[in-house]
């Protein structure tokens, strides 16, 4: 089945493949890395922001990124935390991972475990409107539930992390 690339952007790209009877349109992209980073008071790191495509209510996600060539799963973790949050984290532990949009690309996201151990400054890219908040893990279900976590990634990490506490 021939494959021909039709869009490509610095994030991902997206390609056609036609079988004669169907036309596959697949997302091709990086893995990334998730971190449910905790303190030594039970507070849970966050980021609470806007996105472009969801509109101009503010949710609540994990630090999550790009794995890069070269880079394990665990590293794209520690990395993407302090350049999203100005956190450092340490006793990194994977968590599970999930497929992230099985019907449209083989993109996974490695959701790891980690203690918060010292904080700094942010290094946000261009278009990132995030601010770093520690959440008390007690009110974590009521942001579920009043629908201030809606991010697919963020649920199915909480959804992991509760699984691996079983």
């Amino acid at each position: 089945m021939p494959i021909e690339e039709v869009h490509s952007n610095p994030w991902f790209t997206v390609s056609l493949a036609r079988d004669g009877e169907q036309n596959w349109y697949r997302v091709n992209r990086p893995d990334s890395a998730m971190v449910i980073g905790r303190t030594h008071d039970d507070q849970i790191l966050f980021l609470h922001g806007t996105r472009d495509t969801t509109g101009a209510e503010c949710f609540y996600e994990f630090p999550c990124g790009t794995v890069e060539e070269g880079e394990a799963p665990s590293e794209a973790a520690a990395r993407e935390t302090m350049e999203e949050t100005g956190y450092a984290i340490s006793n990194v532990a994977a968590a599970g991972l999930s497929v992230e949009a099985p019907g449209i690309s083989s993109s996974v996201c490695h959701v790891f475990t980690a203690d918060v151990v010292q904080t700094g400054e942010a290094q946000l890219e261009s278009g990132e409107y995030w601010k770093t908040v520690l959440v008390s893990a007690s009110d974590v279900p009521g942001l579920v539930s009043s629908g201030q976590i809606v991010d697919a990634g963020t649920l199915s990490a909480l959804a992991l992390h509760n699984v691996s506490r079983l």
